[in-house]
């Protein structure tokens, strides 16, 4: 019965072609006005009606149109749409290319749409933007592009991909990262296998109106990465070199650099400790401890013509006069961070018969990064084929394969990481060993100069980092990493009844990574096993096969556009590693040169996803646009709960097509839109969350389990509700703008909930729990100076976001919502962002001791008595109609201190980027920078810089110098101890720091050489130009870079972005 229905629609669709008028036949060729070439694929639509075609491998087209139609819109990614009206049989048109409008062609859920027609929100960004930006893979290039999408470079490292997030905080423990469609299909490869060179258009989908579509991986927003194709009748060689210089032109914290000034420090630290361990001569323990081991600093790094107890007068605290050095210690930012250079090469190759166009690339990447010996090398190649077998039947196929390798030795989250060297270590130790005599240690296996690792010549250890030495290991140790990376993308697509068309498409992408450790048997923490390899290999395949059936027509004023689909994608995920040491040969990377084993391990993870969707476009005389979308989703994820339902409703009122605008004219394109969808998120619970897991153990060479975790074959999707509201419209040609407000709220909220040890198990993974966020967003470009030789934009976007929980999971002890759940620095609770900060309140520096102050907070009851508060938070909830008068008083015991919201949290509350845009005649300038304001974040590194170690444990920052030193001092800064007052460093809100930055992103001049210069020598085009990325930040402390963390704190192991300024040639021909 369903299916007499169903056809019994299409033939009624079909019939209704015949009740309208007599059509005509009109036909030509789209070319370029950049090039002059034909373009193939070009949209040729009937105004008014969805009956259109699009123009063949020549650029030629044909189409029949009907008496009542008036005119032809022509579209094409990257270029201006044109209206032409219908005055001859024949119509030829000239296709000008413009990034940025709201008539441009948007690629987005399994199809194309125009901007004007779409009821959701999505941001194109043309390559030409993108490959301003010296950048390894597209990720990083986002930057500053779209509003509401933040793009966070945590790792200078080269290879390294960004982590993205669109408009704001997707889960709690889930997935917070968007999908990638790469030429129509899901991308589950490494983006940075994919060169940015072959991308011709990325687009953003933001609202439940463009990512609904995609379902249960679509809820964190989607990248739509389309990538090149050849033009017909052309054949075009492209050559594109480039050479820059990565350097370090972020600064470091302003630290102690002097070691005399380091020492004095040090012996005013030890003098305090002596008055408050009661020394009767507290000047007289600071020199006879100053180089004292176990209480001052090792005797060994004394570099002093002097004893340690001589080098202080004890009047002053500063040094004797006469004292020199015996040696200077190497400065250790000089021996670990150095330029280096980036090396990039790009060959395309395209072009095209009367049936057939291809575009095939070739690449390499050299990017040395300013940490010693950090690399990323890559060289990718890339074919993509179309061709037309038939008038209806048409294929393509692309394959691409990358490989890579890069190197990170040193970059551990300890005492071997450089950065951690670097950003703490006093100025009194050298990167070099040296004797009692001050003198160079020769090493007598490696030979040349022997590293430092603390231990010394006989006489004791380092204070900071013993046994280790990062310039050592960056020299002697291996860590690489070496992908392989195979995709595929292929299609058929076949047109019928004229108005429908059957496309399949199957995608496939395998990885294959290996990654080597090699620990050096001479120095470091394998030197004790005679060194030691570490081997992982890792491999990736998945795939996504599409089968999708379209329908497209009019009637009248009447235009629908309708598909539905089935979608079927599986994943796997196989991982091997294995451990041995005592090496043969110190250098060899393979496991048969070491003897001494360690169990291996190995495990494979995999899923599967089986979708049935299909979505409704409808307008009316394209004023009044509806846009439906549905799909069912089924995951192997889950047990129980396997299947979800996912879709939307968006509509869009393009207003200024209404009569009452028409006195109106300075106001174009004006479009009020809404949208609302649930959309799913699958990723937070594993690959087996409905499963109970255990591990297999060799117990006295039987075979035994243990318990690994608790399934829950009830969990099921996060699921996520957004609303959307917003307009777009321009001002002449002179302002173009878009507003949007959003709310998205994320429900079933996968969490990890604690039960009662009784179970036999303690964590179950849940859902529960409600979080939501809202914002608004802007995106405004004015064209300042419109000329035939000189042209100036100024575009300025941003988005003003906020996150709040909305209900906690239940306690299962009490029944009802968590109060408080604290992660680190963070708190949790009903009413607050998923970060704020939940911390102590410092109360700054008691002026008669020096000691640090925190505030206590209590409870003064009706009754007479005082409860003393440890968390506020949940204080609060378990007394409720019991509190009095909450009160507060200084403490100098950290323990007494009260933990409370400080209201504080790093969402900022505004953040984006603006440009200026100059072109004059030949000239290109263009420059980016990327803004924050509001916010607060946590400075580790600074509180890291302001402790009271034991002498010779760790740098000071500068503003030590403002410390307390003497009853009545009025400061923040407490006075020095030696490792008395270990806690004046201690999480508080002392280390609270503003999130605000102001960064220069990108900076680039072009020129374009004139076409007079070029074409004798068999030239089409050449450019030139100089460019720079991330060269300068204005943030709250030198050093501070919030924009490298989704939390803006500072990290010590952290390898700050890189800058680079880079010099490039492009020619065709």
């Amino acid at each position: 019965m369903k299916k007499l229905i169903y056809l019994s629609v299409i033939l009624a669709f079909i019939g209704l072609q015949n009740v309208f008028a007599q059509s005509r036949q009109v036909s030509g060729v789209v070319t370029s006005a950049d090039d002059g070439l034909s373009i193939p694929g070009v949209s040729v639509m009937v105004k008014g009606t969805t009956i259109g075609t699009t123009t063949d491998l020549n650029g030629k087209y044909s189409l029949n149109v009907p008496e009542n139609g008036k005119s032809l819109v022509f579209s094409f990614v990257g270029m201006t749409v044109q209206e032409v009206v219908i005055n001859s049989s024949t119509i030829d048109v000239i296709l000008k290319s413009e990034s940025i409008g709201v008539d441009e062609v948007l690629i987005v859920g399994y199809s194309t749409t125009t901007k004007k027609s779409f009821t959701g929100t999505a941001k194109q960004i043309s390559s030409d933007r993108l490959a301003a930006k010296s950048t390894a893979d597209i990720s990083q290039a986002l930057a500053g592009e779209v509003a509401g999408v933040r793009v966070i470079n945590t790792s200078g490292q080269p290879g390294t991909t960004a982590t993205i997030r669109i408009r704001g905080i997707g889960s709690v423990n889930g997935n917070r990262s968007p999908l990638y469609i790469v030429d129509g299909v899901p991308y589950d490869g490494n983006i940075n296998s994919i060169n940015p060179s072959d991308i011709a258009s990325t687009t953003v989908l933001k609202d439940a109106s463009a990512t609904a579509i995609y379902g249960s991986r679509g809820a964190n927003g989607v990248i739509v990465l389309t990538t090149k194709k050849g033009k017909a009748g052309v054949s075009r060689i492209e050559v594109e070199s480039k050479f820059g210089v990565n350097m370090k032109l972020l600064p470091e914290y302003d630290v102690i650099s002097s070691p005399e000034l380091y020492t004095e420090l040090t012996w005013e630290g030890l003098k305090n400790k002596g008055s408050i361990l009661g020394e009767t001569d507290p000047a007289g323990y600071a020199n006879t401890n100053l180089f004292q081991q176990g209480v001052g600093i090792s005797p060994f790094y004394n570099m002093w013509n002097a004893d340690g107890d001589q080098l202080i007068n004890s009047a002053t605290g500063q040094f004797n006069s006469g004292i020199t050095r015996k040696y200077t210690p190497q400065d250790w930012e000089d021996h670990m961070f150095d330029n280096s250079t980036r090396k990039e090469i790009n060959v395309k190759l395209s072009g095209g018969a009367d049936k057939t166009t291809y575009y095939t690339s070739f690449g390499f990447l050299d990017d040395e990064g300013y940490y010693i010996n950090s690399d990323f090398k890559r060289y990718t190649s890339r074919v993509n084929v179309t061709h037309e077998v038939k008038p209806w039947l048409k294929g393509s196929m692309n394959i691409a394969y990358s490989y890579s390798k890069q190197n990170s030795a040193g970059q551990t989250s300890d005492s071997n990481s450089g950065f951690w060297f670097v950003a703490n270590i006093p100025p009194i130790y050298p990167v070099y060993l040296r004797d009692i005599d001050g003198d160079l240690v020769p090493d007598a296996i490696l030979g040349g100069n022997q590293y430092d690792f603390g231990g010394g010549v006989g006489t004791g250890t380092r204070g900071f980092g013993s046994l280790a030495n990062p310039v050592s290991v960056t020299q002697l140790d291996i860590n690489q990493f070496t992908n392989h990376e195979t995709s595929g993308n292929s299609m058929l697509e076949a047109k019928f009844l004229k108005h429908f068309k059957l496309t399949t498409r199957l995608g496939l992408v395998y990885n294959t990574s290996d990654r080597d450790n090699l620990g050096n048997p001479y120095y470091g923490g394998s030197a004790e096993q005679n060194g030691s390899i570490y081997k992982v290999k890792t491999n990736i395949f998945s795939y996504t096969w599409l089968s999708m059936l379209s329908y497209q027509n009019s009637f009248g004023l009447h235009n629908l556009d309708a598909f539905v689909a089935h979608e079927n994608s599986s994943y796997e995920y196989k991982y091997l590693s294995a451990f041995k040491s005592n090496l043969a040969n110190p250098t060899g990377l393979e496991l048969n040169n070491a003897v001494v084993s360690s169990p291996s391990s190995s495990y494979i993870n995999d899923y599967a996803i089986e979708s049935f969707f299909g979505q409704i476009k409808y307008d009316y005389d394209e004023k009044y646009f509806i846009h439906l979308v549905a799909r069912r989703d089924g995951s192997s994820r889950f047990k129980n709960e396997k299947w979800g339902t996912f879709g939307s409703i968006g509509a869009a009122w393009m207003m200024s097509r209404e009569n009452f605008m028409s006195g109106v004219s300075w106001v174009k394109d004006l479009k009020l839109k809404a949208s609302y969808g649930w959309i799913g998120e699958q990723d937070g619970g594993g690959f087996y969350p409905g499963e109970d897991l255990y591990n297999v153990n060799n117990l006295n060479d039987q075979l035994s389990f243990s318990f690994n975790t608790k399934g829950n074959p009830d969990l099921t999707w996060e699921k996520t509700i957004q609303m959307q509201v917003g307009t777009e419209f321009s001002i002449g040609e002179v302002l173009e703008a878009s507003f949007d407000y959003y709310v998205k709220k994320t429900d079933d909220l996968i969490f990890d909930r604690r039960v009662s040890p009784s179970l036999g198990y303690a964590i179950i993974t849940v859902n529960d729990g409600e979080m939501e966020n809202s914002g608004f967003e802007f995106d405004v470009i004015a064209h300042i100076v419109n000329t035939n030789d000189f042209k100036l934009d100024l575009s300025l976007n941003g988005a003003m976001a906020k996150n709040e929980i909305k209900r906690m999971p239940i306690e299962p002890s009490t029944g009802k919502p968590k109060v408080l759940d604290q992660d680190g620095i963070y708190g949790r609770s009903a009413g607050h962002s998923i970060f704020d900060i939940y911390v102590r309140e410092y109360a700054g520096v008691d002026a008669a001791t020096g000691q640090s102050t925190w505030y206590r907070y209590f409870n003064e009851t009706g009754n007479g008595t005082i409860e003393y508060i440890s968390s506020m938070t949940d204080y609060l909830a378990a007394n409720k109609g019991n509190i009095g008068t909450i009160g507060k008083e200084t403490t100098t015991v950290y323990a007494d201190a009260t933990e409370k919201y400080i209201n504080k949290s790093p969402f900022p509350d505004v953040q984006g980027a603006f440009r200026l845009e100059a072109k004059y005649k030949g000239f290109e300038l263009s420059t980016q920078f990327i803004y924050s304001l509001g916010g607060d974040s946590y400075d580790y590194i600074y509180a890291g810089l302001m402790s009271n170690t034991q002498p010779g444990g760790n740098n000071w920052h500068k503003d030590i110098l403002n410390r307390w030193q003497s009853a009545g001092d009025v400061t923040d800064v407490p006075r020095l101890s030696a490792g008395e007052d270990t806690r004046v460093n201690s999480t508080s809100s002392r280390f609270i720091t503003s999130n605000d930055y102001l960064a220069l992103n990108n900076i680039r001049l072009g020129y374009n050489l004139p076409e007079r210069w070029i074409n004798n020598i068999g030239l089409e085009k050449a450019n030139v130009w100089v460019s720079g990325d991330n060269l300068w930040v204005k943030s709250a402390r030198k050093g501070f870079d919030p924009s490298s963390s989704e939390t803006g704190s500072s990290s010590t192991y952290r390898y700050s972005p890189l800058s680079t300024i880079t010099a490039g040639l492009r020619i065709q021909f």
